[in-house]
């Protein structure tokens, strides 16, 4: 699922998202579960990685969560909102999978 994203991110996150393809997976996931959908785009990016940061908490603990919202949480997030701003169809991609993500 969310197949044009992930193969985004995957080319351009280089090594340090390599190294971690699970763990990047999952955090692309979120990053779509926790899209801020009614956002200032000036603040998109922000608020996308505290509701991720909260997220990394909740599932993985500190010790971890520390080291995925220092380096993953903050490459991804910003990677998806580059990725959304890119083109309109990745806006509307991005809300129907947000709508589904919610429906689940």
């Amino acid at each position: 699922m969310y197949t044009p994203l992930k193969s985004y991110v995957t080319k351009r996150g280089g090594l340090r998202l390599a190294a971690h393809s699970r763990i990047r997976d999952r955090l692309i996931e979120m990053a779509v579960e926790e899209w801020p959908a009614n956002c200032d785009p000036d603040k998109l990016c922000d608020v996308l990685k505290a509701r991720m940061s909260i997220r990394v908490r909740k599932e993985y603990g500190s010790v971890l969560a520390m080291f995925l919202i220092s380096v993953l949480v903050n490459a991804i997030a910003k990677l998806v909102v580059e990725w959304w701003f890119s083109r309109d169809s990745h806006r509307v991609l991005m809300l129907g999978w947000r709508q589904n993500a919610h429906r689940a």
